[in-house]
């Protein structure tokens, strides 16, 4: 196998994996049906143990995709397609970056017994930028 195709499969692979972690993400984060300090409580657990990995999977997945574009050149269909896709996970991280973490930045520092009163109206602008 040529380091061409591995990384190829290595990029498809990686989007494959943060796909699939931003739709769970999707269904298990939403705030409706919840409590303040029940959401707070999950979104801090989450902050703390899996958004720098979803965060930084997201970041090689954007990188490997604009490698494999690049190795995948002489086929302008795939090399194409790979580009489109790396833009794609680049514009994510993005808003993940300027829309998302600071916000969570901020439910972060909520107490879990306290909650603040406009709590849902930050978790749906949140829930707004993930989507």
């Amino acid at each position: 196998m040529t380091f061409r195709r591995i990384i190829h499969f290595l990029a498809i692979i990686a989007a494959g994996v943060i796909t699939g972690g931003q739709y769970v993400v999707s269904f298990d984060y939403r705030s409706e049906g919840v409590t303040g300090s029940f959401y707070t409580e999950k979104m801090q657990y989450a902050i703390h143990h899996i958004g720098t990995p979803l965060f930084a999977m997201l970041i090689v997945t954007a990188v490997l995709s604009f490698l494999a574009a690049i190795l995948n050149r002489a086929d302008k269909r795939i090399c194409l397609l790979l580009a489109a896709s790396g833009v794609l996970f680049m514009s994510g991280g993005l808003i993940t970056a300027f829309g998302n973490v600071p916000l969570l930045n901020m439910i972060d520092t909520w107490n879990i017994a306290s909650p603040p009163s406009n709590w849902k109206e930050i978790a749906d602008r949140w829930y707004v930028f993930h989507t």
